[in-house]
């Protein structure tokens, strides 16, 4: 195996399954474990086989949450019972479901990143690509009216938080105050520029709403799907400081098309905002 998976325990039932896709591109899916069933937040890539990871942890039933429907969030969900989803983003995880959707996606990836061309020469990296984007579709079951999973005796309460995806969202667990922020609030950077994202100023409004909850809440630790983690206390005051940057006409971004995703793209210190759409 070229890839460097593993389980982290990160608190009292609370785990880390890390990712890393063709050997590099990293994914967190985070197993919230309560008295009677366990929460997995999001399943990484079809190709993770994240069931055993879990099975390795707890014998709980298990339901899935996706922060949202992209597919190396969704990839692994057909390995579980109930799924919840904001419906918003049914369609976002029907798209990202879809093989020759994906198929074009990479195509025009690696016509841009020509250096992959020569990872992928190696049979083992070659299908674990062509693997990972065969994802079975999925049934999908609204998120709780109620606000929150009840795990018994543990509660995951979530929150809606449009910006990467339209139906995007931030889950917290009371216990631990820890919070899962999917990919809206990343250490490198956040992507606004897929046509089921929301532009820059309603992506502000979501990282302000994030920041008051998390304040309000006491949280303890920002824990994203991808890079850094935990991320950084003042990651959503330097968000803020570069949406508002852009909004103020202070920072323009530069086109840039690689293949996976193409918009304009501004960074400001350590974090870069790829967007369409103010």
């Amino acid at each position: 195996m070229f890839n460097k998976n593993e389980v982290v325990k990160l608190a009292e039932d609370i785990y880390q399954i890390k990712y890393y896709w063709l050997g590099m591109a990293d994914v967190y899916a985070y197993l919230i474990l309560g008295k009677d069933r366990g929460l997995l937040i999001d399943s990484c890539y079809s190709t993770t086989n994240i069931s055993n990871y879990v099975r390795a942890v707890t014998d709980l039933p298990i339901d899935v949450v996706n922060t949202h429907g992209h597919f190396d969030h969704i990839g692994g969900n057909s390995e579980f019972g109930q799924v919840f989803l904001a419906e918003n983003d049914w369609q976002t995880a029907k798209q990202h479901s879809d093989y020759e959707y994906l198929k074009s996606m990479m195509d025009n990836f690696l016509k841009m990143n020509p250096d992959l061309k020569l990872l992928l020469s190696n049979p083992t990296y070659k299908k674990e690509l062509e693997d990972s984007i065969c994802i079975p579709q999925s049934e999908y079951k609204a998120l709780p009216k109620c606000g929150y999973f009840d795990l018994g005796e543990r509660k995951v309460t979530f929150i809606e938080t449009p910006g990467h995806t339209v139906g995007s969202i931030c889950l917290f667990d009371e216990i631990s105050k820890f919070f899962f922020v999917g990919d809206m609030a990343c250490e490198e950077g956040v992507l606004l520029c897929f046509e089921h994202s929301t532009g820059v100023t309603e992506y502000r409004d979501s990282i302000r709403k994030m920041k008051k909850f998390y304040e309000e809440q006491d949280g303890k630790k920002i824990l994203p799907a991808h890079h850094q983690c935990p991320a950084n206390e003042d990651i959503f005051d330097r968000y803020i400081s570069v949406c508002t940057d852009i909004l103020d006409g202070k920072l323009v971004g530069e086109y840039q098309d690689q293949g996976i995703w193409q918009g304009n793209v501004v960074r400001k210190e350590t974090l870069q905002i790829v967007y369409k759409n103010l």
